[in-house]
């Protein structure tokens, strides 16, 4: 592991893997990870070469295997970073009734790790520690933002740190971008519901040739035995989850807004 470690750190996606491995909460190392998705490509490719598929399905089975864990630890990073969003306007009325009933920002962070729940409290709670340790609050609640990885927290950082740099109502701010981020998100919902249709009519357009492929080979594996076990069938399916891939990213462009 140390060795995995030592050889990897410096290459950047080395370093996205470990910091998402923090978003999410997961008490692994990156080089640990990487050995997990090892294991799993190598379980999944066995099982179908022990139940004798063909070559490319053994080799997508590599590959899928390998993707899997990949997926639920972005899939754990994702419902965390959303909780934490969820709670961030009320974390900030928090503060900013702390600040009001003449309590230090500090003493306010600390409100929030005691009477916040998961996962706010235990990030505000590690950048208590960090301080205790004698680094800058301001450095911590930066070096907090880009590990949640949040862009309204990000948001509510750069407008703290201008705000206690030049003088003025901290609490007032905190009022203020607490309605700026509950409006956002309020839109953000909003947004979401009105492409509802489009992002299920993209699902289903991704999963439908998969869905079928498969059911015609459990019924009739014969009739579909040319398109696994020939070269230009080979070709054609590799050449058809291809052109589904860039299919399937033109739709995520169209259903998603980033405001």
């Amino acid at each position: 592991m140390r060795t995995t470690d030592r050889a990897l750190r410096n290459v950047r996606q080395f370093r996205s893997l470990q910091q998402l491995l923090e978003r999410a909460d997961v008490p692994l190392r990156a080089a640990e990870f990487v050995y997990i998705q090892l294991g799993c490509a190598f379980l999944f490719a066995m099982l179908f070469l022990v139940a004798g598929a063909p070559s490319l399905v053994t080799l997508g089975a590599l590959v899928a295997g390998g993707a899997v864990p990949r997926f639920f630890l972005g899939f754990r990073a994702r419902k965390r970073l959303q909780s934490f969003e969820n709670q961030l306007p009320d974390l900030l009325i928090t503060l900013a009734a702390s600040l009001k009933a003449g309590h230090s920002f500090r003493q306010g962070i600390q409100s929030v790790v005691e009477e916040g729940a998961e996962p706010a409290a235990k990030e505000f709670k590690r950048v208590m520690t960090e301080t205790q340790l004698g680094k800058p609050i301001d450095d911590a609640l930066a070096h907090m933002a880009k590990r949640v990885g949040s862009p309204n927290f990000t948001f509510v950082i750069n407008a703290v740190t201008i705000q206690r740099q030049i003088g003025g109502s901290l609490a007032g701010l905190f009022d203020m971008v607490a309605e700026t981020v509950r409006q956002r998100q309020q839109f953000g919902r909003k947004v979401k519901s009105l492409t509802a249709m489009g992002r299920m009519s993209a699902y289903v357009l991704v999963g439908l040739p998969f869905f079928i492929a498969t059911i015609v080979t459990l019924l009739n594996p014969t009739y579909m035995a040319p398109l696994y076990h020939t070269g230009l069938g080979q070709e054609l399916m590799i050449g058809s989850v291809i052109m589904i891939g860039i299919g399937s990213l033109m739709l995520k462009r169209i259903a998603t807004f980033r405001g």
